[in-house]
């Protein structure tokens, strides 16, 4: 099935709108690839046909289903290694101490939040959550408990949201990134699935959520994880979803990107710096709201 450049420009431009996804002109074959499967399921024998069923007013489950179809679901179990490792060393011992000094001051809810944004089909909170695990376990005259650091996952996909909160995952995932270790720590084996421990799945609170929408009333966090999401934003988007997230992070908590992106060139007040292999960006002033 064919695509014209009129209708690739309608996809542009819808998608966009939709949830701010930047289609650059060379993605051409991706569109085609990924959408004629569900021209087909429509029962359209056009491109032209199924964004004009698209366009109809009562077309929102349609609409959604062009998103999930679209946006990159691409991640892996302890993706960049280095982050994971900084973040039992360093980072989570930090936060830590967050949690101590509030206590002491008798902060109303002395918690940890954290927030995984674009989190796909969840191995990404589900590595911080066995991070925190790890981190934990080895401080038990601490005090500490794993649900001092509360894990919020967000994506616009209800599909892949709907894997992450099952927690079941093929060999070939866990390949990808779960050590020996984690795999008889934190999973069970269920015929051709590994599954991951119960504790761990009801402890991260799943969440659809788009990033086009107002974001103003999920925080305070202390770190926010928004990795290999931004690349395929335009600049203003990028800018404002890097202001919202300042707004949502205590003060001097930390914004973690992936590791091809960066707010570079943005108007944005985080102060940048490297812990270990890791760059990170950190709140240390506040901004005006924008009401």
């Amino acid at each position: 099935m064919e695509i014209s450049s009129q209708d690739f420009r309608d996809v542009q431009s819808l998608v966009r709108s939709l949830c701010g996804l930047v289609l650059t002109d060379d993605k051409t074959y991706l569109v085609r690839t990924r959408l004629e499967s569900v021209v087909e399921a429509h029962g359209c024998a056009t491109f032209s046909e199924y964004l004009g069923r698209l366009q109809q007013i009562n077309a929102v489950q349609m609409r959604d289903e062009l998103v999930e179809a679209l946006t990159t679901g691409e991640t892996s179990f302890n993706r960049d290694s280095h982050l994971f490792d900084e973040l039992r060393r360093r980072i989570l011992p930090e936060l830590a101490e967050t949690i101590r000094q509030r206590r002491e001051s008798n902060y109303p809810i002395p918690l940890a939040r954290i927030w995984s944004a674009g989190c796909s089909t969840g191995q990404e909170p589900y590595s911080v959550a066995m991070a925190v695990r790890d981190f934990v376990g080895s401080l038990p005259a601490n005090d500490l408990r794993p649900d001092h650091f509360p894990i919020l996952a967000t994506d616009v996909s209800a599909k892949s949201l709907s894997v992450a909160k099952e927690g079941r995952y093929f060999e070939r995932d866990l390949e990808r990134g779960v050590t020996a270790v984690q795999r008889a720590r934190y999973f069970r084996q269920d015929g051709e699935h590994w599954v991951i421990r119960d504790d761990i799945r009801r402890s991260i609170e799943f969440r659809q959520l788009n990033f086009m929408d107002r974001i103003t009333s999920l925080g305070p966090f202390e770190m926010i994880f928004c990795r290999n999401v931004l690349i395929y934003f335009d600049a203003p988007t990028r800018e404002r979803l890097g202001n919202q997230f300042h707004r949502l992070l205590s003060m001097g908590g930390l914004l973690i990107l992936g590791a091809a992106e960066s707010l570079y060139g943005l108007e944005t007040p985080f102060q940048s710096e490297q812990i270990g292999q890791t760059f990170v960006y950190r709140k240390v002033q506040e901004i005006p709201a924008i009401l």
